[in-house]
Order: structure tokens, then sequence, then C-alpha cells
């Protein structure tokens, strides 16, 4: 019998350590000016497609799905963009891009609940955690100083409780509704090539997006860093926090009833979530090149409709990639 030494976890990891040795110059996405992102964008879409098509995986670049239903709540079932926005009426800075609830809650998990064992897994005292819920909810924007103490004095299985729902109750999944299937699709691609197309799907992400998956994955590693003490391995971590970052109403097989197969999603959903918290540190560094590249486009006025030139041109025998308006096509630059 062979013993098996390291986690799949730890493999990832002493893969992700290896290539790092070999990686390119990078610069961090939120340096990039809005402008130069602006530009980013298409070749960044075109990173990603010649990712999957080097490994023969469909690119299914989809519209984004508009809720039809109107967003009742203050803070709670409410929109990533409709935080923020209100957010900065009261602070009156453009640049809070995680929820202000959002980072309330995490604060004082970090002061207070890294170390506690099972956080994240033990569930919050129910009236509590609703008596919470409902103060939060109604006067998180009309009374803080009402909120503020209740959230310091709060359990951190409480606290945890409700960072678990906020999650789940967000209208649009947090890998944003254009792109999770996209990253599921990771889940089929090797190692390298994997690791590689998270990155560009999180830089594709909307500012909020961005910048709210990046704060909670520094907590998740937070938490697993501190497993010593709380118990709660990456594994454990990933497998509760996987259903809020791929919702089963946007992530499922073609059959619902086919229990085999959303048990086989799930756990792909998991690894997925795992190898995010591994990676977390990386995925938000672009390739210098990729700058280099957009700006140099910009500066010899190419055209932006040479980057989505129709499929009906010949194919290259280099095999460089342009975004066509609704698909993304194996075309000559």
């Amino acid at each position: 019998m062979i013993k098996q030494t390291s986690s799949p976890h730890e493999s990832s990891q002493k893969l992700w350590q290896l290539q790092q040795d070999h990686r390119e110059s990078c610069c961090d996405i939120d340096k990039v000016s809005e402008g130069d992102f602006k530009r980013l964008q298409p070749l960044l879409w075109l990173e990603l497609a010649s990712l999957f098509d080097k490994n023969h995986v469909a690119l299914d670049k989809r519209k984004p799905f508009k809720r039809k239903r109107k967003e009742e709540g203050n803070v709670f079932g409410v929109s990533l963009n409709a935080l923020v926005r209100r957010d900065q009426q009261i602070t009156g800075e453009d640049t809070t891009l995680v929820p202000l609830i959002l980072q309330a809650i995490l604060s004082e998990l970090r002061l207070r609940g890294a170390k506690e064992e099972g956080i994240l897994r033990v569930p919050g005292h129910k009236q509590k955690t609703e008596t919470l819920y409902n103060e939060i909810e109604h006067n998180f924007y009309y009374k803080p100083e009402k909120v503020e103490p209740l959230i310091k004095k709060a359990g951190v299985h409480d606290l945890s409780a409700l960072l678990k729902r906020w999650l789940r109750e967000l209208p649009q999944p947090l890998l944003a509704n254009d792109l999770v299937h996209l990253f599921y699709q990771t889940n089929v691609l090797p190692p390298h090539d994997q690791y590689k197309a998270l990155a560009v799907l999180c830089q594709l992400l909307p500012h909020e997006n961005r910048n709210t998956l990046r704060e909670l994955l520094n907590f998740f590693r937070l938490v697993v860093n501190l497993q010593d003490s709380n118990k709660m391995s990456q594994q454990n971590v990933a497998t509760i926090i996987a259903p809020s970052l791929f919702p089963p109403r946007f992530i499922h097989p073609p059959d619902k009833n086919n229990i085999g197969a959303q048990v086989r999603m799930a756990a792909q959903c998991c690894h997925l979530t795992s190898v995010l918290i591994t990676i977390a540190e990386e995925l938000w560094r672009v390739p210098t090149r990729l700058i280099d590249q957009s700006k140099m486009i910009n500066k010899n006025g190419q055209p932006k409709r040479q980057l989505t030139r129709k499929a009906k041109n010949p194919p290259s025998s280099n095999g460089d990639f342009v975004i066509d308006t609704n698909h993304i096509h194996r075309l000559v630059i």
C-alpha cells in the first residue's frame, strides 16, 4: 500500500510555488488606472481565450443576467454595486469598493474570531443571529451608532453566520453572473493553466466584486493559517464557502434531478474554492507585458474594431486571438 504523504492542497501549493520561481513581471490590478484597465480588458479576454482553446475548452461568453425583481433590502439581498454606491454617498469617498457592512463584520472576526475553534463551521445562536440580522438590516444606514456596538459585542459565531447569510443572499453571485460559469469551467484545465485562468477571471470582475472577493479570500487564508487553533483546515473552509461562491441556482447540472451530477459539481466547486484560497495573493497580478501591449495599441491608434474583426477573415497560422462582440474567434491580427 502506498502511503499518501501530502494533501491535494499541499501539492497544489508546492506546484504553484515552483511556478512562481519562473513567473513574469507583473503589476497589481488595483494599481492599474481606470483608463488603462478599459484598454486592458480585451487583452485579458484574449489571454483567457488562449488558455481555454489550448485545452480544447469552449469559451462561452454570456451576457449578464438582469434580475427583474426590485431589490427591497437595505443591507441583505442587495447587489454589491448598490451597496457600494450607498456607502460612497455616506463616506464621500469614491474609493470605497468593499461594502461597509462586510468590512465591519470581517474586522471583528479578524480581531476576535479567527482563532476561535470551528469558526465558519459552528452555527450561531439562532435567536441572537436573527436579532442582529434585523438590527443591521433596519438600522445600519439610519442609526449606525446603535449598530456598531452590537457588532462589537456579538458572538463570533453569530457574526460568522451573518457573513455566510449575507453572501448567500446576494442577488447575483460574487463571481459575477456572466463569469461564474467560466470560473467553474476552469475545473477541466490542468493546474498551471487553471491558476492562470482563475487569475484572469478575477481581474475581469467588476471592481466591487473583485475587491470584495479579495477581502474575503484574505480572511479565509487567515483562518486556514490559524488552523492549529481553530481546527479549520482549508478543505473545511472551502466546503463551507463553495456554495456561496458557486451558488447552485447559477451552477447546476442540466438535469437538476441528477443527484450524482450535483455531487460531482459540488466537489469541483469545493476544489476550485480551495485553489482560490491557495493562490489568493497571486490572483491580482497582471502581466506587465499585457499592460504594455494595451498602451502600445492605444499609442499607435490601432482601431478597436481591429480587435473585433469578424470570423469571415481567414484563420492565422500563428494562432493569435481576437475578441468578437459575441464570441471569441481565432483570427489574424
